[in-house]
């Protein structure tokens, strides 16, 4: 009896083990999102000063490929291999993350000082610290902690005693820790590999150090504390791309890309005298710039948001940039429209068509009352605005006050009614545009069953029963029910609200071209400690964002629901049918879709492909496509469950 209850003691001690193995909580910072239901999370990326997050078909397989902005780091380019795996496409696509000016060496700057002095600057990936014209130099002595990645250190009359540690702040995973003590006139030289993550060293010199004879930068700054960041200027890639729109512009069936570029915080100017924005046109050689040479001029803007349209109805794409600040020296820079002409060059319309706003802002392009005309839907940081298109010139209509910041913009018909809704997500108060008519009715999210706050939202029929869901962060889908309301069904939710932080970026895409679309997520850490505390340094007014990524895939396991994807093959001068329209009709009614509207990126543009889940139904009355230029086409009895190109007749 003694042993049957030992025994029993024994299988119920394994059960309990069993159990406190099964239910320990995840690790929610491997696992930021719950991925129940059949979801599965695939580690893709890691990226740096991640900035956006989009998909475009780079090389027209039909596998939809990856793509990032970033501040000042190296951009990502994955290339899909048949929905399988992803390669690296940054080499292969030959898109330079540098200017010809840091990619060429220059002659060291403190060639030509002849004052005595510590000099401590960047010079082609090298960091340097150097003594000149010093006699009997006292107290000269302090620390600088680097990344691990630093590629060798060489000195001369500075000794040196380097050691490393562990992670001084999130995204970092170790970084050294060099002391330095200047005995005589010599130099240190700290070299770093050309794409290294952006990460300002940080230096604490000795308190008793006499800081009138420092110098810091390549314009050698006078020192005004013993404790400082020296911004990565020379040595590090500093595009500081934010937005890229891809289209092919020359026709030759290579997508293009026109890309813009930040204000560098405001030192544009100084940092980056020849900053300019960029289209690239894709070759079998790599990519070519020929921004300037069509017109596309900076301008001084501090872009952060692009996208093509065609505007005027002449099948010609012309390109809107953001480029409104709230605070100088970039509030005075107005946001362009540069309207193509039939030669291919680009003049800027912008004030002419009532569009230069020099407001921060968020803006996408739709067609809010069907006329054919794409109209402007424009937030900045107090109103909502519409700037409705008449016949190429725009009205402006006030939607009323915002009383957020707006961290996305997301369009679609979810009411079936034959228009474009919007539902701008913000991280306080949402607000959620019911299209009557071909006007906006500002609607309490809640009222639907939707969230008061959110920082991304993008529609997406997730399992494709023909009812458009809302996929959110941090609450993950609200699952639209058959009344038109929506119901939290706690799946791809953030798994810790407390941990998550930072910033997250979402879009939705068919990544094996299964049918069903799948989530891709950049996910940024909080920003360090350090940081912060630097930032409080008004001294130190070139410091650097820095952030580490991880882009996140979550595979969608799919079911049995019947489906249909179309991409358009637009004329020449929109072939990606930038504004056309798509009717699927079956015996449960009619889908309505406009190309544009499944893009999830924030501030870029590439996604034209357009989804529709179709239910149990299996047969598809028909097509009808409303071309831009308003020429209608029907395909009729198509078969479902494939990826249908379509091109203009």
């Amino acid at each position: 009896m003694k042993m049957k209850r030992n025994i029993f003691i024994f299988v119920g001690i394994i059960l309990i083990s069993l159990l406190v193995v099964l239910l320990r909580p995840q690790d929610k910072d491997k696992y930021p999102l719950n991925a129940n239901s059949g979801f599965i999370q695939e580690e893709i990326s890691p990226a740096y000063s991640l900035f956006d997050l989009g998909v475009a078909d780079f090389n027209q397989d039909t596998f939809l490929d990856i793509f990032s902005t970033n501040h000042n780091g190296p951009q990502i380019f994955l290339i899909n291999q048949q929905g399988e795996d992803f390669k690296d496409g940054l080499s292969e696509l030959g898109l330079p993350q540098n200017y010809e000016a840091t990619d060429t060496p220059v002659p060291d700057p403190l060639a030509n000082k002849t004052e005595p002095g510590l000099y401590i600057y960047w010079h082609n990936y090298e960091l340097i610290i150097a003594a000149q014209g010093l006699t009997n130099p006292e107290n000269l002595e302090g620390l600088v902690i680097v990344p691990l990645l630093a590629t060798s250190t060489e000195s001369d009359q500075i000794s040196t005693n380097i050691r490393k540690t562990n992670a001084l702040s999130a995204g970092i995973d170790k970084v050294q820790v060099v002391r330095f003590n200047v005995k005589g006139n010599g130099r240190l030289s700290i070299k770093f590999p050309a794409f290294y993550p952006f990460f300002p060293p940080l230096f604490r010199l000795n308190p008793r150090a006499d800081i009138k004879n420092i110098y810091l930068g390549s314009r050698f700054q006078p020192a005004t504390s013993i404790d400082f960041a020296l911004p990565p200027i020379n040595a590090l890639p500093h595009m500081d791309r934010h937005g890229m729109a891809w289209n092919d512009y020359n026709n030759d069936g290579n997508i293009d890309i026109a890309i813009v570029r930040g204000g560098m915080q405001g030192k544009m100017s100084e940092l980056s005298p020849n900053a300019k924005d960029e289209l690239m046109l894709q070759q079998s050689s790599g990519f070519e710039d020929i921004g300037e040479k069509v017109g596309l001029a900076k301008a001084g803007c501090a872009a952060r948001q692009v996208a093509w349209v065609d505007f005027d109805r002449d099948n010609l794409l012309d390109l809107y940039t953001m480029c409104g600040r709230k605070l100088p020296p970039n509030s005075r820079y107005p946001n362009q429209l540069y309207r193509q002409t039939p030669e291919g060059r680009f003049i800027n319309v912008a004030d002419e068509k009532n569009l230069g706003f020099k407001d921060m802002g968020w803006f996408t392009w739709l067609d809010i009352d069907n006329d054919l005309d794409m109209d402007l839907f424009w937030a900045d940081e107090t109103t909502f605005w519409l700037y409705r298109n008449e016949s190429g010139n725009f009205v402006a209509e006030n939607l009323g006050e915002q009383k957020g910041v707006v961290n996305q913009l997301a369009i679609a018909d979810y009411d079936g009614d034959g228009d474009l809704d919007l539902f701008s997500a913000s991280r306080r108060e949402s607000i959620l545009f019911t299209n009557v008519d071909g006007k906006y009715q500002a609607t309490d999210p809640e009222s639907v069953g939707l969230p008061k706050k959110a920082f991304a939202a993008n529609w997406v029929d997730y399992d494709n029963d023909g009812l458009i869901d809302l996929h959110t962060l941090r609450y993950g889908i609200y699952r639209q029910q058959p009344d038109r309301t929506f119901k939290k069904i706690n799946l791809l939710e953030v798994s810790s609200p407390k941990t998550f932080g930072g910033y997250a970026y979402c879009t939705w895409f068919d990544v094996d071209n299964d049918g069903d679309r799948d989530l891709l997520m950049g996910k940024s850490t909080k920003m360090p400690d350090w940081e912060k505390r630097q930032r409080k340094d008004k001294d130190i007014t070139e410091l650097a964002k820095y952030s580490k990524s991880r882009v996140l895939l979550y595979r969608n396991p799919g079911n049995d629901n019947h489906w249909l994807e179309i991409e358009l093959k637009g004329a020449p001068g929109n072939s990606v049918a930038i504004g056309a329209k798509v009717k699927v009709i079956t015996a449960n009614g009619t889908q309505f879709q406009e190309v544009g509207q499944s893009e999830g990126s924030w501030r870029s543009q590439g996604h034209y492909r357009l989804y529709f889940g179709l239910g149990k139904q299996d047969k598809i009355n028909s097509i009808q496509v409303i071309w831009p230029d308003g020429q209608n086409q029907e395909i009729l009895n198509p078969d479902p469950d494939r990826l249908l190109v379509i091109e203009k007749a």
